[in-house]
């Protein structure tokens, strides 16, 4: 029984060690992650993060908005895209949904692989671009301006479903 306990904790253990960092929104907007992998050749990566790209596309259409992919190197890649209900906030008892413009930039390695998140640009909830960016809805010492209730939590949702979802298919497709 207590190597069935032992076993059990060590399989818990890997898979939730496995998993990529939770990415947290700051003033600065998303501090890139490493994330940890099993070995696998960066042409793999890169043509898998590709399929990702495709295969978000077609599975969750964003009003005809293709998903960008650019500066590939041997061990590099970007994505951009487009993400419909990326993040709201309640005002005053009012709720304001804005989409995002996205860039992903992966870094491959060995073992693991860098993730840096940038939000390039915001809209209204009616397509319309916002001047403004993520360090806007913050204060000077780092908090959430009042008036912006739920903002943070409801973007780290969408980024880090996102983040998973590359994981998540890197590693069942590898």
């Amino acid at each position: 029984m207590a190597k069935l306990y032992s076993l059990l904790c060590f399989l818990a253990f890997s898979i939730s060690y496995a998993q990529p960092p939770v990415m947290k929104l700051s003033q600065g907007g998303y501090e890139p992650v490493e994330v940890s992998i099993p070995a696998t050749g960066n042409d793999k990566l890169i043509e898998l993060t590709k399929s990702w790209a495709l295969e978000r596309e077609r599975r969750d259409p964003d009003r005809g908005k293709r998903s960008d992919i650019t500066e590939v190197t041997d061990n590099s890649i970007t994505v951009s895209g487009y993400r419909r209900n990326a993040f709201f906030y309640r005002n005053l008892g009012e709720t304001f949904e804005h989409r995002i413009d996205y860039s992903i930039k992966l870094i491959f390695k060995e073992n693991s692989y860098t993730l840096a998140f940038t939000v390039t640009q915001i809209y209204t909830d009616s397509d319309v671009a916002v001047k403004s960016g993520l360090a806007d809805y913050f204060t000077p010492d780092g908090t959430l301006k009042e008036g912006y209730t739920a903002l943070d939590t409801s973007l780290n949702k969408t980024v880090n479903e996102m983040v998973q979802s590359h994981y998540n298919f890197i590693i069942n497709h590898r």
